[in-house]
C-alpha cells in the first residue's frame, strides 16, 4: 500500500476524466453550436407557419358547416308556414334535410310563442318551450338570423351550436308595416361532427382542436390526444385576442407552458376555434441534409455516453463500490481487513484506501483499549456494588440479633425501621451490580423488589395488605434511585403504622409519573383512615422531607386518588434512559 502511495507514474484521477470528457465533447459541442444556432430560428418559423395553417383550415372547415346551417335554415324559412301546417310532413322533411349533411345534428321549427312546431329528432317533452333561450329573446326583438353559444341538445343529446333564423309574416299589403314574428327555424351543428371534418384535414401530429365559447372549451379531437390541455384556461382572453378570418398565435393562461396556442374567431367575442400543439423545433428537415443535422450528433452523443459511462465506471465507480464494501466491513466490526485491490487503482483512490486501512487499525487499537478498561471498570465497580450490599446485609442481620434481645417495644421498633432502610440501600446496590449497565436502575422491577422486601418485613401478607406499582418502563441513574427508595420505603412504613389500625385488608399504590423527560412525580397512596395529623411531625415525615430535597424536589402530603392519605415528592431528572 505505500509503495502505491510512494509511486507518481499514474496519472491522477482528475486529469484522466477530464480529458476523456474533453475529447468526446469537443467535436459535439462544436456541431451543435454551429448547426443549433442556425437551424433554431428557421424551425420555429416553420412550426409556427403550421400551426397557423392547421388553425385556419379548422376554422375554415367549421365555419363552411355553419354555413350551409345557415343556408339550410334560410330554404326552410320560405316553406316553414306550410310545414307547420302539417306536422307529419314537416318531421319527415327535416329529418331527411338533416341526413343530407353529416354536420347536422337536428333541425327544429318554433313557433312565436316558443313551442315547438316539428323537429327531425323527437322532442323530449321537458323541452318544448324555448321561449327564455337567449336565441329566442334575440331574434324576437328583432335580429334576423344568429348563432347560440356551444350547448347541449336536448333532442340530439350532443354539443351542438345553433343557426337560428328568423320567421316572420306580413300583416297586410302596407309596406310600412313591419312584419310580426312568427317563430324561428334552429339548425343544430354537430361539434363532433365538425370535429371529423377538421381531422381530414390533417391537423399536426399530437394536437388538440377546441371550440371556445363564453361557456368554455369544448374539447374536439378525442381520439388523437388523451389529455385536455385546455382544462383550466382561461377562455375568455382566448376569445378577446381572436380575430374573423385571422389565425394569431394567443397567450393562453392556465393552458401548459410548452404548448403553442393558436386562435382563430368564428363568430366574434363569441365563438372560436383554439388549437394547441407541442412546441416542436428539430421535427422537420425541409432543406436541411438529415446527416449533418440528426446523424453526427447523434454519433457523438452516442460517443459521449459511451465514453463517459465506461470512464466512470473504471476510474471511479468500481474502486468507490469496493471502497463501501470495505467501509461496511469496518462498520461491523472487522477492522482487521486489508484493501489489498486498491493497490492498483489511481492514485487518489489508492491514498484513500491506505487512509482508511491506517484509520481501521487505530480504532481497533482504541477499541481493544476501552474494551479492557470498560471491563476493568464494570468488574471493580460490580464488585464494590456486591460489597456493599453484603456490608448492608450484615448490617441488618446484626440489627435484627440485636433486636431479638430487646424487650422495649419502641427501641424494637426503631430498630425495625432502621432495618427497612438499610434493606432500600442494599437493593439499590443489588440492582446496580445485577444489571448489565452499571449507571441506570430499571425502575419498575427495582420498585416491585422494594414493596414485597417491605411486605414481607412489615406483615403485609398476613394483614392482607396489597401493594402495586403503577410505573412505566424507564431507568434512573442511582444517584436519584437511592433516596427515592428510601422515600418510598418511609411512606409505605407509615402507611402500614397509620392508615389500617382499624381495618383487616388495605391496598397501597406506588405510582411514579414522569412528564415531558423533565419532572416526574413519585406518590405512596393509600385507602386507609385518610390524613392523620401526628404522621405529619413525627420522625418519618422528616426523613421523607430530607429524601425530598435529596432527589432535588419537594415533599407534600394530604388526600390521595385511593381516598386514603397519600405523601408525594415532585422532583426534576438528572437523568433518563427511556427504553
Amino acid at each position: 500500500m505505500q509503495e502505491a502511495l510512494k509511486s507518481g507514474s499514474r496519472r491522477g484521477l482528475r486529469v484522466q476524466l477530464l480529458a476523456v470528457l474533453v475529447l468526446a465533447l469537443l467535436p459535439l459541442l462544436v456541431l451543435s453550436s454551429v448547426q443549433g444556432v442556425m437551424e433554431y430560428e428557421d424551425q420555429r418559423a416553420r412550426e409556427m407557419d403550421r400551426l397557423h395553417s392547421a388553425a385556419l383550415t379548422a376554422s375554415d372547415a367549421i365555419m363552411a358547416a355553419f354555413s350551409r346551417a345557415d343556408g339550410m335554415s334560410g330554404a326552410i324559412a320560405f316553406q316553414a308556414f306550410a310545414l307547420m301546417d302539417d306536422p307529419a310532413l314537416c318531421a319527415v322533411t327535416l329529418q331527411r334535410m338533416a341526413q343530407a349533411d353529416d354536420t347536422i345534428s337536428n333541425i327544429a321549427i318554433v313557433d312565436a310563442r316558443g313551442e315547438l312546431a316539428c323537429s327531425a329528432v323527437p322532442a323530449d317533452p321537458s323541452a318544448s318551450n324555448f321561449s327564455s333561450r337567449d336565441w329566442f329573446v334575440t331574434l324576437r326583438e328583432g335580429e334576423e338570423r344568429t348563432h347560440s353559444d356551444v350547448v347541449f341538445g336536448a333532442m340530439s343529446q350532443r354539443q351542438v351550436v345553433l343557426t337560428v333564423r328568423r320567421l316572420q309574416s306580413g300583416l297586410g299589403a302596407d309596406e310600412t308595416v313591419e312584419d310580426e314574428f312568427a317563430g324561428v327555424v334552429a339548425v343544430a351543428t354537430d361539434m363532433d361532427a365538425a370535429a371529423r371534418l377538421v381531422r381530414r384535414e390533417r391537423l399536426p401530429e399530437d394536437a388538440q382542436l377546441a371550440l371556445i365559447s363564453r361557456q368554455g372549451a369544448l374539447k374536439l379531437d378525442v381520439n388523437t390526444n388523451p389529455d385536455d390541455v385546455f382544462e383550466g384556461a382561461e377562455v375568455g382572453s382566448l376569445l378577446e385576442q381572436a380575430r374573423p378570418g385571422e389565425a394569431l398565435r394567443a397567450e393562453a393562461t392556465g393552458v401548459r407552458s410548452s404548448y403553442e396556442v393558436i386562435v382563430a374567431s368564428l363568430i366574434p367575442e363569441r365563438l372560436g376555434v383554439a388549437i394547441a400543439a407541442p412546441a416542436r423545433v428539430f421535427e422537420s428537415f425541409s432543406g436541411i441534409s438529415v446527416i449533418s443535422t440528426f446523424a453526427i450528433p447523434a454519433l457523438m452523443t452516442l460517443l459521449v455516453l459511451i465514453c463517459v459511462w465506461v470512464a466512470v465506471d473504471y476510474f471511479i465507480l468500481r474502486w468507490l463500490t469496493y471502497l463501501q464494501r470495505i467501509a461496511q466491513l469496518y462498520a461491523a466490526g472487522r477492522l482487521d481487513l486489508v484493501p489489498q485491490r486498491a493497490r492498483k487503482a489511481p492514485r487518489e483512490v489508492a491514498r484513500l484506501a491506505a487512509v482508511m486501512e491506517q484509520m481501521a487499525a487505530s480504532l481497533d487499537e482504541q477499541r481493544k483499549e476501552l474494551a479492557d478498561a470498560v471491563d476493568q471498570r464494570s468488574g471493580l465497580l460490580r464488585e464494590i456494588h456486591h460489597r456493599v450490599k453484603n456490608n448492608l446485609q450484615v448490617i441488618v442481620s446484626l440489627l435484627n440479633l440485636q433486636s431479638g434481645r430487646i424487650s422495649d417495644p419502641a427501641a424494637a421498633q426503631a430498630l425495625l425501621e432502621a432495618r427497612q432502610r438499610i434493606n432500600a440501600l442494599a437493593l439499590v446496590h443489588r440492582s446496580l451490580y445485577e444489571t448489565d449497565d452499571l449507571r441506570y436502575i430499571e425502575v419498575k422491577p427495582f420498585l416491585e423488589d422494594l414493596l414485597h422486601n417491605l411486605g414481607e418485613v412489615l406483615g403485609g401478607h398476613e394483614s392482607r395488605i396489597i401493594l402495586e406499582v403503577e410505573c412505566a418502563e424507564f431507568a434512573l441513574n442511582p444517584d436519584q434511585a437511592a433516596p427515592m427508595a428510601l422515600f418510598v420505603t418511609e411512606a409505605v412504613t407509615n402507611a402500614f403504622k397509620h392508615a389500617f389500625t382499624n381495618q383487616d385488608s388495605g391496598r397501597i399504590v406506588v405510582k411514579l409519573i414522569c412528564e415531558d423527560d423533565r419532572d416526574c412525580i413519585i406518590s405512596v397512596n393509600d385507602n386507609g383512615a385518610g390524613t392523620i395529623p401526628s404522621a405529619r411531625s413525627g420522625t418519618g415525615s422528616s426523613l421523607m422531607n430530607a429524601f425530598a430535597q435529596q432527589l432535588g424536589g419537594a415533599f407534600t402530603s394530604g388526600t390521595g386518588f385511593l381516598g386514603g392519605h397519600e405523601a408525594s415528592v415532585n422532583f426534576p431528572l438528572n437523568d433518563r434512559w427511556a427504553n
